[in-house]
């Protein structure tokens, strides 16, 4: 078995240094989701910390839809049944498993590397497997370097370590691969360690991409799901509505069998409830070629999904736009640690957990695979089952627990260099078999390097801070500092502020950034401050300390400034304003996508009818999973038009009319359910 570094050669997308502004937690930690009919025993953990949250990551927004020859970093590991290729600077994703017997793909591998606006930090790509930890949604290390290490174990096998620091969390992510000489199925021993004594919100999904294909099946152990009622999908805003039902023939589809994809014409997604036990951890999708890609785990990851696309028209070109036209089909079977991902629960004190999931591919009989869903579903787990037993399973996630603690012979590829922060706070944190390197140490760290080092916060020369935090070891680390007199400097409160209003304690946190501005006006710190007057709905006082933010050259610092600023006087309905913000920009800032945006509807109250043309016909990169706004303002300005051309005044009273009857173009339809007729 073999493990080296390497290259992909890919048409791509590049993902830039973007958006260093930060984006402040939801005030409500839970999302507003609706029990539409759960189980009594599905609503523990129902809605738990599912609020938005991306601090102390930033978002990663610079990105365009053009694909030109890239290079990408990889790690491979392969032996002379299976090639595993992972992409060492974009969270690990395990990119291809290819079956080197059967000669053919197991996963959904795209042709191309291309980014869209789907995870927390926006930039996210499909394909492969995706390694979920942290937050609801999909993980903040998506598009993020990680540490590979090559081992070697105690009967002299290599195996692949990928770890990485999770640092909104503050969580140690440790899997180790193994993939043995005479082996068909690659192990994948994951340990997730929490670092601080207190009980912590964890999130875990394995999100597995495979083809999607006419008559492909999904099938796991459970016939009781939760899924999404479909008239509870409207708009990303609203409440969905989550209901237990019945597989295979949901009644969301009127009598179709939802174990085949197809079936779900808009998009949706399924949660398998099995039950904590061994021979429930499994799923597999089956195609009509008999080819088959199964996986199966130990107990503590037992529950399974199904996601798809869907076959209306918003889901299939979201598959396009996330690939090549045509070239983009694919599903999701994922497993995770609660009953869905709008469920949560918490990890212990100081507390660990681990489990072991293998991937492999398959032939099948399809007769037996496409017939009875009972049926077909125990003669899928006896295949799994024959071709890796409960029993073996067992003894493998011992052998893999046994080598958590072996130290690295070799660093393939370096991660962030968080780790080794938190390595020079505290080295008895770092958990055995882990090594984050010096070297790592960079830019992002240094002013944390430095309070840590000489306790006081540096001051920074010119521009914006290179990083933030939200530890609250760190929180007690600057508010320490802050009690010196000589250490209070603008920088350390603005940091302060942050740290307090990201913990909860917003009306701390407001203070210490108005501490900040007091010292020294800056740019950011009004911004911030504009941010929390709009959670807190005091939307004047926002637009005031976003005018304060852009008279201290924001907009120079950051194109982010002005797309806040737009945005913020929109909130306000001061379309005057937002749009002469928007003109007032340099040709480099108007240009960019999420400005343009932004400044949409100040263009329509405003009737700034070119304005629009011209961003209904541009393909936006980074247009938002769910997200309508652009489809909206679409058909608003069709209903003006119909409006005017029947002599009404009121064009309100024809929007529904034209939501009805009027066929959008297809770069605006991201539509995540049936259009209404």
């Amino acid at each position: 078995m073999k493990i080296y570094p390497s290259l992909l050669k890919i048409p791509g997308a590049a993902l830039k240094n973007g958006n260093p502004l930060p984006r402040f937690r939801d005030r409500a930690q839970e999302k507003p989701l609706i029990d539409a009919g759960l189980l009594e025993s599905e609503k523990k953990g129902f809605a738990y910390q599912t609020g938005f949250r991306e601090l102390p990551y930033t978002v990663q927004d610079s990105f365009h839809r053009d694909l030109k020859p890239r290079e990408l970093k990889t790690v491979v590991m392969e032996n002379d049944f299976l090639r595993a290729v992972f992409l060492a600077d974009f969270g690990g994703r395990l990119w291809s498993l290819f079956d080197k017997k059967a000669g053919h793909e197991l996963l959904f591998s795209n042709p191309v590397f291309r980014l869209a606006n789907l995870a927390i930090r926006n930039a996210w790509f499909s394909g492969g497997i995706e390694w979920n930890l942290g937050q609801f949604g999909h993980t903040c290390l998506t598009c993020e370097p990680m540490f590979f290490a090559r081992c070697t174990g105690k009967d002299g096998e290599p195996f692949l370590r990928m770890y990485e620091y999770e640092r909104q969390k503050c969580f140690f992510l440790q899997i180790d691969f193994h993939l043995p000489e005479d082996s068909d199925r690659l192990f994948a021993h994951v340990k997730i360690l929490n670092t601080q004594p207190r009980a912590v919100p964890l999130y875990w999904w394995t999100n597995i991409a495979v083809r999607e294909e006419r008559n492909v099946r999904v099938l796991s152990q459970s016939d009781g799901v939760i899924c999404i009622r479909p008239e509870t999908m409207g708009s990303q805003n609203s409440a969905h509505g989550f209901a237990h039902d019945t597989m295979p023939y949901l009644k969301s589809l009127n009598g179709l069998d939802a174990s085949y994809p197809q079936n779900l014409t808009y998009s949706s997604e399924y949660f398998f409830q099995n039950r904590h036990a061994l021979s429930d951890a499994w799923e597999a999708a089956v195609y009509d070629d008999g080819s088959a890609f199964w996986e199966r785990s130990t107990a503590a990851l037992c529950y399974r999904k199904m996601f798809c696309w869907g076959m209306q028209r918003g889901g299939c070109h979201w598959k396009d736009f996330l690939s090549r036209d045509g070239e983009g089909n694919y599903l999701e079977i994922q497993a995770g640690l609660s009953p869905s991902q709008v469920h949560g629960g918490d990890i212990g004190p100081n507390g660990c957990v681990r489990f072991t999931q293998v991937f492999g591919g398959m032939e099948a009989d399809t007769q037996k695979a496409f017939g009875d869903w009972e049926a077909s579903k125990q003669y899928i787990h006896g295949l799994i089952d024959s071709r890796l037993s409960g029993e073996e399973l067992l003894r493998t996630d011992s052998l893999c627990e046994a080598l958590e603690d072996t130290p690295p012979d070799e660093v393939l590829h370096f991660g962030s260099g968080w780790g080794a922060l938190e390595a020079a706070r505290d080295p008895e944190m770092i958990p055995k078999g882990l090594v984050f390197p010096k070297e790592t140490l960079g830019e992002k760290q240094a002013p944390w390097l430095a309070l840590l080092q000489t306790g006081r916060m540096p001051e920074q020369e010119k521009g914006l801070p290179v990083s933030w935090m939200t530890d609250s070891r760190w929180t007690a680390l600057l508010a320490a500092s802050l009690k010196k007199e000589e250490n209070r400097s603008a920088q350390a409160l603005l940091h302060l502020g942050l740290m307090l209003y990201e913990s909860g304690k917003w009306r701390e946190g407001i203070g210490a950034m108005e501490q900040s501005l007091a010292i020294c006006p800056t740019a950011i710190c009004c911004r911030n401050l504009a941010q929390a007057m709009v959670q807190d709905n005091r939307l004047e006082a926002a637009c005031s300390y976003m005018e304060q933010a852009l008279a201290l050259g924001g907009a120079e610092q950051s194109e982010v400034m002005a797309q806040d600023a737009i945005d913020i006087f929109t909130k306000a309905g001061r379309w005057q304003k937002a749009w002469d913000c928007y003109c007032a920009l340099p040709d480099s800032l108007k240009a960019g996508e999420r400005v343009r945006l932004n400044t949409m509807r100040a263009a329509f109250e405003l009737e700034k009818w070119d304005f629009l043309k011209e961003q209904f016909a541009f393909p936006f990169a980074v247009m938002r999973e769910g997200e309508t706004m652009l489809l909206d303002t679409w058909f608003m300005t069709q209903a003006v038009r119909l409006a005017r051309q029947r002599g009404e005044s009121d064009w309100r009273t024809l929007l529904d009319e034209a939501r009805a009857t009027l066929d959008p173009p297809y770069n605006l339809d991201f539509r995540m359910t049936l259009p209404s007729r």
